[in-house]
């Protein structure tokens, strides 16, 4: 049996990161605090953030020596359903998060959602699902046609 426990993300800016997280997206620590270099977020769904330092895992698994970024496309996206996109997006702005899209609705996809940036530039969506009447006309066909093929 296989499944996914976390979510690691290597960091150069620790204690930042411990608070972006701890604090502004309320999660509960499991583990660690803000003045060490690891810590394990519980997110509620099974599946944890970990924090942890990119110094330090750059020691255990040999890779010190190498260039810790290039220039690239986000290779990641954390993507976060919460109740009230709008009010998390507020609350990340207040706590440090650069916003990269307002909160807008998305009616080909279903949803209401944000871009953000947290401390250490990984990209965030905070998202929440949108009334079925506010799909767009092409989701709302979609949907019908997977439905159909279900049964």
């Amino acid at each position: 049996m296989m499944r996914l426990s976390h979510i690691r993300l290597l960091t150069n800016q620790f204690p930042e990161m411990f608070r972006f997280y701890h604090d502004a997206l309320d999660l509960r620590v499991r583990w660690g605090d803000e003045h060490g270099v690891y810590a394990d977020l519980d997110t509620g769904t099974g599946v944890d953030i970990a924090l942890f330092s990119r110094e330090r895992i750059a020691e255990i698994v040999g890779t010190s020596d190498k260039p810790q970024y290039t220039a690239a496309q986000d290779p990641i996206m954390l993507i976060i359903a919460v109740d009230d996109v709008d009010f998390r997006a507020n609350r990340l702005i207040e706590h440090g998060a650069r916003l990269v899209n307002p909160p807008a609705d998305q009616p080909d996809h279903g949803i209401r959602s944000a871009h953000l940036r947290d401390p250490d530039s990984n990209l965030i969506e905070l998202n929440s699902e949108l009334p079925q009447s506010r799909w767009s006309e092409t989701l709302k066909q979609l949907n019908r046609r997977v439905n159909r093929d279900e049964q």
